[in-house]
């Protein structure tokens, strides 16, 4: 965490009274990174390890929640097969909150056909063996940019 001797007494004590259990930011921002490796990889079996056994995945947000290991690398696969390859890029950095992590992504998709860019904000929740338990995926229409 970096040094936050100098906040003020408001934002310090917001930082002091968050609950920091969990797996630790360092690997949060990790799962966060190698999670955009294997969505460019197009490894539905290594994305779902990330997740814990009865994981939920709603992307987008307003989609019907996908629920455990199976059901979630069978989302994934559909994804990769009807979109081509895609290629995944975290944006800035993640932002962590306990066992709470969130960031951006851009994905550029349809080399093969319409290309586009997708911008993404997810929000992942970590359990404490630091296997994601939750996957939020904020976008929609104006969201995605034909190039």
């Amino acid at each position: 965490m970096s040094d936050t001797q100098s906040l003020p007494d408001v934002t310090q004590s917001m930082v002091d009274a968050q609950d920091l259990s969990g797996p630790g930011a360092d690997h949060i921002s990790a799962v966060f990174h190698r999670y955009a490796e294997l969505f460019t990889a197009a490894d539905a079996e290594g994305i779902t390890q990330l997740y814990a056994a009865d994981a939920i995945v709603r992307d987008p947000v307003t989609a019907p929640a996908v629920q455990g290991h199976a059901a979630i690398r069978a989302w994934y696969q559909g994804a990769f097969d009807a979109a081509g390859h895609m290629d995944m890029k975290v944006e800035g950095e993640v932002r962590i909150a306990g066992r709470h992590g969130a960031a951006t992504f851009v994905v550029m998709a349809g080399a093969d056909s319409a290309p586009f860019q997708s911008n993404t904000l997810d929000v992942m929740v970590f359990n404490d063996d630091g296997l994601i338990t939750s996957m939020d995926a904020y976008w929609g229409p104006t969201n995605i940019h034909m190039l």
